[in-house]
């Protein structure tokens, strides 16, 4: 039974976190289709959430390769049909999400991309491969290392290319950093703090707040601040010095048991170790905003840090307007352009479609990265204890 996002997000806005139902068929669509721009792939966005409405939709225009072609929502004749009407594509290439089977039938639509929660992106990933679509995932990937799995193998199975939003790669900030890292910025590595908080807890004190109530369900968001935000700091923790960790470990905390269930943590604080001794400090909390992307080394340090106006380390670009941040090498500023990630994610990806090149973030980069997480709730259940990892 096909799981509706929209049916998630009312029935728990409206009656708790309560049995998820199917969504219901919605009506075909007659209109006349929109002409395919040439030269550009199709990307069909796969719920029209808040990511979507803030980040995605108003970056795509800017893509040089993509073209907003259609929509899968839970909601098509309101939010749909005022979606297709403001970004301009045919009200024909709507889908429901018990409808992705029929995308077969679409040439509008080249790739999707899937921004439902965490719980249901191995479902919606399948059905886009099982409808011969290109498949971009936001993080994390899946719920579980098994998922991972199964979407890589469903999406290589139907030669389809698969690939993880991790926009981060493309960021000029975070490439020069790896740049300067790789040239011995900072020497002979030996440590790194790396954290993505925000302040979810705030928002839940607030009983006018609706705010993302999926993320307290653990069928749907897979675990607490670790799943939400963490893959963050771990996947800096990766790319700053080329390297994936060999042992990992885990502290758990939360301080407002009132509002978070049990396996939604707070806190998650966490240490990788890597080969060459190099450890990585990492965290991801409801209960503070704050950022740090900071690599340390004998030669001093590179961090990244939030730009002015209100940009953060690891924030995505919204409104169509870019996400200022600022890179510093001992204290002093790297000059870097700010970009619209999203846009830029989605020309990278239609490219590697194009070219049929390999994709630099693909499944198997975000399946490595839930088998950390994994490993870290792992020795979060252990008092910490470390955890060895053997990844591929």
């Amino acid at each position: 039974m096909n799981t509706n996002r929209r049916s998630f997000l009312d029935r728990t806005s409206k009656t708790g976190l309560t049995a998820i139902l199917a969504a219901s068929a919605a009506p075909a669509f007659v209109s006349a289709r929109a002409q395919k721009p040439k030269g550009k792939l199709g990307v069909a966005l796969v719920g029209l959430g808040g990511f979507s409405e803030r980040s995605i939709a108003p970056e795509i225009a800017s893509s040089q390769h993509v073209w907003f072609a259609g929509a899968v929502t839970g909601d098509p004749e309101g939010k749909g049909k005022a979606w297709a009407k403001q970004y301009g594509f045919p009200e024909a290439n709507l889908y429901t999400y018990d409808q992705m089977d029929r995308l077969t039938d679409n040439p509008d639509i080249d790739f999707v991309h899937i921004v439902t929660p965490n719980g249901l992106h191995a479902e919606h990933t399948l059905a886009a491969a099982k409808a011969g679509k290109h498949v971009l995932c936001e993080k994390p990937m899946a719920i579980s290392s098994v998922e991972c799995e199964q979407m890589i193998a469903a999406c290589h199975d139907a030669g389809v290319l698969l690939g993880i939003n991790y926009r981060l790669h493309w960021e000029p900030h975070h490439v020069k950093a790896i740049e300067l890292l790789a040239k011995g910025a900072a020497g002979d590595l030996s440590n790194g703090n790396y954290e993505f908080s925000w302040g979810y807890t705030n928002a839940l004190s607030n009983p006018n707040s609706d705010i993302k109530k999926w993320l307290l369900d653990p069928k749907m968001a897979g675990g607490g601040a670790l799943f939400d935000t963490g893959v963050y700091p771990i996947q800096a923790a990766c790319y700053l010095t080329g390297k994936t960790p060999v042992s990992v470990r885990g502290f758990p905390s939360t301080r407002h048991p009132d509002l978070f269930p049990e396996n939604i943590e707070e806190t998650m604080s966490f240490e990788m170790i890597f080969d060459d001794g190099f450890q990585a400090l990492g965290r991801a909390s409801y209960s503070q905003n704050f950022h740090q992307c900071t690599t340390l080394g004998p030669k001093g340090r590179v961090e990244i840090l939030p730009g002015e106006p209100r940009g953060s380390v690891f924030g995505q670009s919204g409104g169509g307007h870019a996400n200022p941040k600022l890179l510093a090498v001992n204290g002093k500023d790297i000059a870097c352009e700010d970009t619209l990630q999203l846009a830029v994610l989605h020309d990278q990806f239609a490219k590697s479609i194009l070219e049929k090149s390999a994709f630099q973030c693909p499944g198997e980069m975000g399946l490595r990265d839930i088998q950390i997480v994994e490993a870290i709730y792992a020795s979060a259940s252990k008092n910490g204890v470390s955890v060895p990892l053997s990844l591929g």
